[in-house]
């Protein structure tokens, strides 16, 4: 229904409200961190690191820490092996001219022959490698100090920010890019929820329209019943006050206020002072909003205070209806309200041994009629009220 709707549409709003303000707590935690997510990703773009490039400066520090000693290295590899007039290549040759000579005698020289030729060929191109590599090996001590604060500046940031540094870049930049997602998404909420609000506040004007011109049937059918019930003169009357801001039950709530006796104001229905009132006015209230509702139980006490005969009767008639849509309990010293009940209890109240004992005792059949002849005519019990009992006991179940 109506207010059904009102409630959802509520619960929406008040979602969407607690969804912008952790997206407000959300954006003002990333912009107190974007100082710093700014200057660590200057930091890095700065540096522009490549990947692996820390190993690899390494390696290469290490080939110029030591240029000279590899440099060395290389030279005399390629004398010995090329360069010397004893070299090894030049000796291989030497052994292959005499090879030759001799293969002319016994051919099986040839294959001895290819094999060293093949043996002086590489180690021929090993001895220009190492020519080649000395060529390549530089002994620049600029390029040497470059290499060494390239890598100081490599192990500071990975201190800083891990071992890999394109990744905690990539993470950054996220971040500094999720501050204009959080607050363009707050953007499209607030929008939403300015929405909602209008889509509430129509459908709770809507319901608080209806309620109050639904509340003066209300006030005339309490008031009939009211009449029924020994209180011709009361007038009841629902005030509606209005709620800001708005709750799930919408923007108004009524307060139910009675007028017991003619000239009087109404007043709030918890200010009554007689309890036999207020619980004629809740009666006559379940009566004309009586839902089926056994699992719900009323109890009603001193509802008959200040009535009797008719009135009494009504009262009773009343309770038995109820009772048909939800469990009642009522506390009454009238036999014509006692009588409409299914089940009748007697509670006595004395003093033993100077403290208060209270007994429940269920009432059936002659102890029932025995009991609602006492209520009817105190002490003096005679045949024609056992009869009127009986009479009375009877008409209830008609």
């Amino acid at each position: 229904g109506l207010a059904g709707k009102v409630r959802e549409i509520f619960t929406t709003v008040e979602a969407a409200e607690a969804e912008i303000a952790e997206l407000i707590a959300e954006h003002a935690r990333k912009i107190e961190r974007s100082d710093l997510l700014i200057f660590q990703r200057d930091e890095i773009q700065k540096t522009n690191p490549k990947p692996g490039e820390a190993e690899e400066v390494r390696r290469k520090l290490e080939v110029l820490s030591n240029a000279e000693k590899l440099l060395g290295a290389a030279a005399r590899g390629y004398e010995a092996l090329y360069e010397a007039e004893t070299s090894v290549v030049s000796t291989i040759a030497q052994v292959q001219r005499v090879l030759r000579e001799a293969a002319q005698h016994d051919s099986r020289l040839e294959r001895l022959i290819e094999q060293i030729e093949t043996a002086r060929i590489s180690l021929q191109d090993v001895a220009y490698a190492l020519r080649d590599y000395a060529g390549n090996v530089d002994a620049d001590p600029q390029q040497l100090e470059q290499a060494q604060a390239r890598l100081a500046e490599l192990e500071r940031l990975h201190r800083k920010y891990g071992p890999d540094l394109l990744e905690h870049l990539h993470k950054v930049r996220r971040e500094l890019d999720s501050i204009g997602l959080t607050e363009t998404k707050k953007d499209e909420l607030q929008i939403r929820l300015a929405a909602l609000k209008k889509e509430y506040a129509e459908a709770a004007a809507l319901l608080s329209g209806k309620r109050r011109a639904a509340s003066k049937s209300l006030e005339s059918a309490v008031e009939r019943e009211l009449k029924s019930l020994a209180m011709p003169q009361a007038r009841f009357v629902i005030a509606w006050q209005d709620v800001s801001p708005g709750r799930a039950s919408g923007i108004d709530r009524p307060e139910l206020l009675i007028s017991p006796n003619s000239g009087e104001e109404p007043r709030p229905l918890e200010r009554i002072v007689s309890g036999g009132e207020l619980s004629r006015v809740m009666l006559a209230l379940r009566s004309v909003l009586a839902v089926d509702r056994p699992q719900k139980t009323l109890v009603f006490d001193e509802i008959d205070a200040g009535i009797g005969g008719k009135a009494a009767e009504t009262v009773g008639q009343k309770l038995k209806e109820l009772s048909m849509r939800y469990q009642v309990l009522c506390v009454t010293h009238l036999a014509q309200i006692a009588a409409f009940a299914a089940h009748q209890y007697r509670i006595d109240k004395n003093v033993l041994d100077g403290r208060s004992v209270t007994r429940v005792a269920a009432l059936h059949g002659d102890e029932r009629i025995e009991e609602l002849v006492r209520m009817m005519s105190g002490s003096r019990v005679t045949h024609a009220a056992r009869e009127h009992v009986k009479e009375l006991l009877k008409a209830t179940k008609a």
